[in-house]
């Protein structure tokens, strides 16, 4: 064998070498990036309409508006994603009451609730695709409300925490515009530019159910002894904690990503909950329309 077939041959061999090189760095970098993750830093605002009923104190609905203010963190990939939340709502309430000529029912009550949320999901590879992502998780949810009703007199103030470890599903499709689309109206044809976006939806649903509730009433006065007894103790005396209710909740959200990595999202954001307690019951739902930031602090 002469040199130049030898150098043909050698030169043969490292081309496919280099070529094999390259197409594994390839797929590395792709898998690379399908398993980094994106941390966020949330923040948001909405507008909420609250209803709720405490057979502690009557049998009233009570109904208003207000709104809510949450900060979270989360960390997201393909393959996993986990949030953490804290929020804070506010809102004015009034009775619905039944019209009457003998007695002219009122009372404004305000209504105020923490939130902490902790909640983590998987995929399912099974049912996912390229353009689905479906994950189920859990998440673990503490919610601290707080109501004031001067017209109550003695049980003005209602106080009552929901504790939910819940089940938790959720549903990306990604909707993104891969490229400028120019739509022809007639007078205009304006171009909308390509953008990546997603649509998700979230379920909660409670699986163990907490509330710390009263017995029959607010107004109840414990045994005093000044040594022993704290305040604290003398206020939540009737207190007791209970294993029953259920909790639902469900968060309809689209995203649409930036150019720099942050995004923001408008949302749709429904929940209920029935705490029967150990005596009376509480309800209450809210709807909620929710503006969120995104602020994309790293990728890894």
């Amino acid at each position: 064998m002469n040199n130049s077939i030898k150098f043909s041959l050698l030169s043969l061999i490292l081309s496919f070498s280099f070529i094999s090189i390259s197409q594994e760095r390839d797929v590395n970098s792709q898998a690379k990036n399908q398993n980094s993750s994106n941390y966020y830093t949330l923040l948001s605002f909405g507008v909420t309409n609250p209803l709720y009923r405490d057979f502690a104190t009557s049998p009233l609905f009570y109904s208003g508006i207000g709104f809510e203010l949450n900060a979270s963190w989360l960390k997201e990939s393909e393959e996993r994603s986990r949030i953490f939340e804290i929020g804070l709502g506010l809102s004015a309430q009034m009775p619905n009451v039944p019209q009457s000529k003998l007695i002219s029912a009122g009372g404004l009550a305000g209504f105020g609730k923490f939130n902490f949320v902790y909640q983590e999901l998987w995929k399912l590879k099974d049912i996912s695709d390229a353009k689905n992502n479906f994950k189920i998780g859990g998440a673990l949810k503490l919610t601290q409300n707080v109501r004031g009703n001067p017209a109550l007199q003695n049980n003005a103030m209602g106080l009552e925490n929901i504790s939910n470890l819940m089940a938790s599903a959720q549903w990306t499709r990604d909707i993104s515009r891969n490229q400028d689309k120019q739509i022809n109206l007639w007078l205009f044809k304006p171009t909308l530019k390509a953008a990546q976006r997603e649509l998700k939806f979230l379920l909660n649903v409670g699986v163990l159910n907490f509330n710390y509730r009263p017995g029959y009433a607010y107004a109840y006065d414990s045994e005093l002894n000044a040594m022993e007894t704290s305040p604290v103790e003398w206020a939540f005396a009737n207190y007791k904690w209970s294993l029953n209710g259920w909790r639902l909740k469900t968060q309809l959200e689209y995203v649409k990503y930036m150019s720099n990595g942050n995004a923001r999202s408008l949302s749709y954001v429904w929940e209920a909950a029935h705490a029967p307690g150990k005596f009376e019951d509480f309800q209450m739902a809210s709807h909620q329309l929710r503006y969120t930031i995104y602020f994309n602090t790293k990728t890894k």
